[in-house]
């Protein structure tokens, strides 16, 4: 299979896909008259996004949006510099990897009421709530990378009088990219995962917030719609990191 028609079958394979889910549902809740309290119908969903987004759903859909891209920006050179670190000091990884996979492994809605007493109700909250569950999967992810250079690359920029730290940038770290971006990947999904858990645990903004306002007064319409913007940033999120990544590593492609 050449590679434009690969690409195109992975483009069209999830719309395909989105499609036979999008016609079952509607099917489904229209053969057996779901109340739409219960189970709204696709269009119904679609139908209140468009209505409401700009009256209801745009001021809490940017401040979610901005509190995941804030956390983000800060996380992913943070995890990086931090792998970076711990891979060339192998004690300090030893050291370090136990308390990060506890971290990582927390659920985040045990600890967002320990940040909002210590910070407030604010939007604080919430970015700290992305940077402690972004970094720590963004740094295992690239510790795992530079640990798995091979051997005979570094050797031979020892043999060439190549310093720890110049065999670190031309050599570890181009090869270790895959795994990098394996890891903002995941950074990107906890930190849209973190967002809303914070939003739905506390505060009175964002998409969380509304899901749980819109889901206790039986607007499940809107509460879908909220759904439905998470998804978006989600997804467009994961896209543009795939898509700087194949611009990078080129080799791979």
């Amino acid at each position: 299979m050449k590679k434009k028609d690969f690409s195109r079958l992975n483009f069209l394979a999830p719309v395909l896909v989105f499609i036979v889910i999008f016609i079952s549902w509607e099917t489904i809740v229209n053969v057996f008259h779901i109340p739409r309290q219960v189970l709204p119908s696709p269009v119904n969903i679609f139908k209140s996004l468009f209505d409401n987004f700009i009256p209801l759903l745009s001021s809490h859909f940017l401040i979610t949006l901005r509190t995941i891209l804030t956390g983000f920006v800060i996380a992913v050179p943070t995890g990086i510099l931090l792998g970076a670190v711990l891979s060339q000091y192998k004690i300090l990884e030893k050291a370090i990897s136990p308390y990060v996979i506890i971290l990582v492994t927390t659920p985040l809605i045990v600890l967002v009421p320990l940040f909002m007493l210590w910070l407030g109700f604010g939007t604080n909250v919430r970015i700290l709530a992305v940077i402690a569950q972004a970094i720590p999967v963004i740094m295992l992810n690239s510790i795992t990378g530079f640990n798995s250079v091979e051997k005979t690359k570094l050797e031979l920029m020892e043999s060439l009088g190549a310093t720890k730290w110049q065999t670190f940038v031309k050599v570890t770290f181009p090869n270790a990219l895959s795994h990098v971006f394996t890891g903002i990947t995941l950074g990107g999904v906890f930190s849209t995962i973190s967002v809303i858990s914070a939003e739905i645990v506390g505060g009175k903004t964002g998409l969380g917030n509304r899901i749980i306002y819109f889901s206790g007064f039986i607007e499940t319409e809107l509460a879908f719609a909220c759904i439905l913007l998470v998804i978006l940033i989600g997804v467009t999120l994961a896209t543009s990191i795939g898509v700087v990544r194949d611009t990078v590593i080129k080799w791979k492609n």
